[in-house]
């Protein structure tokens, strides 16, 4: 009997190996699956030593049987008060980017001083797993130790030397910083509009009241100058100006104080003055950071009219209303101010659309009576002709905005609900969910779908985890801003001309749709102006291989290629709107 089974046992095991070989082809290039994910940590190298409380982790994760991005990596700590392990996964910045048959990743934490036992689990859809464990050291210097010993509360300032730049408008190199090692970039924290000669207020801690986030802000006082707040675990000496653009201006920039952070990070306090005495009223002004000294940004703010250039938030208020809700006038403190748009007696609606500005029928042309840049407001930054937003009946400027909500500093452009951009979006579902009141079902394109379904998000190339030195928060699916203008552009779907966040002057690298009704050529065209493996968005190159792993061609990644982006990327659909808004990953065919 005993015989027999051994006979039975070797047969099989021969078998097996035999039936490897003969599985192997040159196109899976595989002679058998393990089964099991592998991980492997690339550095540092075991029992290093590190001055510096921020450590960073590289490593690889690979699969014969599962795709790099169905894998989960999860990190641990072994302290020697407890004999339990401690998840650590969610308290560090952990990336990964997923190849063809394999997936890169990094995690970036701060540790305290002394010696870390952590151990690096990667598990698949099966929950067979593998572990690549790692023992360091952190000795921190009597500066540093002093810093990290502090609460995140507390800074330390340094006084500083002032010193001053005459900002000019330059043509930046292309994002040169993207090559450079993530976590060691210096990056912008924040930008505010403050008055002049307020810039001594400022501590990163707590923000004056005064003090207006820069981002999509409206009515910015006229005297206002920018103050940024840089970054840098790093020396940071700029050679070149930190902004490049600003408009028609130019201005000044300088240097005025400095605080010590935990982690190791300065923060280096910028002042940027124009050189007019004032901005220009009504005006949206556009402000791009130096691709070759921070990670490239875009800011847009637009300056109050002149018709209440004196106006500002109340000091002790912060970030509550509007002092006297002056937006369409103080018209809780002088009701005369209702019959601008609206009329008691002559009224054209049910809502008593009339008054002064509102003879005209249609509420975007009620608004549009002063918001053309007559009567000292802005002039709205519109193309009516592409705008689908004003091609819809039941659509119009007040399903967005709210007339009569004076507006916060949260809410400056006085939203019905939330609307995130790159400086403030994590990427969920509810950083958006004004665009999803009406894009929510398939007659207005279901886009809600691709940031709430677990389907599209878990496979999405445009799910993001920006790289802890962007100075964005994001963790999750692309912000609209992104690709659209939601005032509409000089392209179909509303989509930005200049894209990325590196100020454009070639108008050969500016999109312009070439048709009418979307069509491949488009798509590649549209797709490839950030894939391009250069372009910086979130603190990453936007990559574009021409080939796999092993050195074969992709097919639709060849300069003479003209299939569409989405026939690839589109998952089942093969729709543009899915691979626009949930790019499959990892779908990499090569050419036979």
């Amino acid at each position: 009997m005993n015989f027999e089974r051994k006979l039975i046992s070797c047969i099989v095991m021969w078998s097996v190996i035999f039936g490897s070989f003969l599985s192997y082809s040159p196109e899976t290039r595989v002679f058998s699956a393990t089964g099991v994910p592998e991980i492997t940590i690339m550095s540092p190298s075991g029992e290093s030593v590190f001055t510096n409380s921020k450590v960073e982790f590289t490593g690889k994760i690979s699969d014969d049987l599962s795709p790099p991005d169905k894998l989960l990596i999860k990190v641990f700590e072994h302290t020697t008060d407890s004999d339990q392990a401690i998840d650590i996964t969610n308290g560090g910045q952990l990336t990964l980017t997923p190849n063809d048959q394999f997936a890169t990743f990094s995690y970036l934490k701060d540790f305290s001083e002394g010696v870390h036992n952590v151990t690096f689990i990667v598990t698949d859809g099966d929950g067979l797993s593998s572990t690549s464990a790692q023992t360091f050291t952190v000795e921190l210097s009597e500066t540093a130790e002093q810093t990290t010993n502090t609460s995140k509360t507390s800074l330390t300032q340094t006084s500083v030397e002032k010193t001053e730049s005459q900002l000019m408008v330059v043509t930046p190199e292309v994002n040169s910083l993207t090559a450079g090692e993530i976590g060691q970039r210096p990056y912008m924290s924040n930008m505010f509009l403050i008055p002049r000669g307020a810039e001594g207020e400022y501590n990163p801690d707590k923000v004056p009241n005064n003090y207006l986030p820069a981002d999509d802000m409206t009515r910015v006082p006229l005297d206002s100058q920018i103050l940024l707040d840089i970054r840098s675990v790093l020396p940071f000496n700029p050679t070149q100006p930190l902004i490049t653009f600003f408009g028609d201006s130019t201005g000044k920039e300088k240097l005025v104080k400095t605080f010590a952070l935990p982690g190791g990070i300065t923060s280096y306090i910028y002042i940027f003055t124009p050189e007019k005495e004032n901005l220009d009223p009504s005006k949206a002004y556009y402000v791009y950071l130096n691709p070759n000294e921070l990670i490239p940004r875009l800011l847009k703010f637009t300056t109050v009219s002149n018709n209440y250039e004196n106006y500002q938030f109340d000091a002790d208020k912060g970030n509550v209303d509007r002092e006297k809700d002056y937006i369409h006038g103080p018209y809780s403190v002088v009701t005369n101010t209702c019959s601008f748009c609206h009329s008691t007696h002559n009224a054209t609606s049910q809502i008593l659309e009339g008054g002064k500005y509102g003879t005209v029928s249609g509420t975007n042309n009620l608004c549009m009576a002063c918001h053309d840049g007559t009567n000292g407001t802005p002039e709205l930054e519109s193309n009516y002709a592409t705008n689908k937003h004003n091609q819809v009946p039941d659509v119009s400027c007040t399903s967005c905005h709210d007339p009569h909500n004076p507006g916060t500093k949260e809410n400056p452009n006085s939203l019905h609900t939330t609307y995130k951009k790159a400086s403030t979006a994590t990427g969920q579902v509810n950083d958006f969910s004004l665009c999803f009141t009406c894009h929510n079902k398939d007659e207005n394109a279901n886009i809600q779908q691709y940031y709430q379904n677990e389907t599209f998000t878990s496979q999405s190339g445009h799910n993001i985890t920006a790289t802890s030195d962007s100075g964005s928060k994001l963790n999750g699916q692309f912000p609209c801003a992104e690709c659209h203008e939601t005032h509409g552009s000089s392209n179909i779907k509303m989509l930005r001309t200049n894209l990325g966040n590196v100020k454009i002057e070639d108008p050969k690298l500016l999109f312009e749709s070439k048709s009418v009704n979307w069509d491949a050529l488009d798509e590649r065209n549209f797709c490839l102006k950030c894939h391009n493996n250069s372009t910086a968005i979130f603190g990453k190159a936007s990559t574009f291989k021409d080939k796999n792993a092993v050195g074969e061609q992709i097919s639709g990644h060849q300069t003479e290629d003209k299939q569409s982006c989405a026939s690839c990327h589109g998952g089942t659909s093969q729709s543009f709107i899915e691979s626009a808004h949930a790019p499959k990953r990892g779908i990499h065919v090569t050419i036979p």
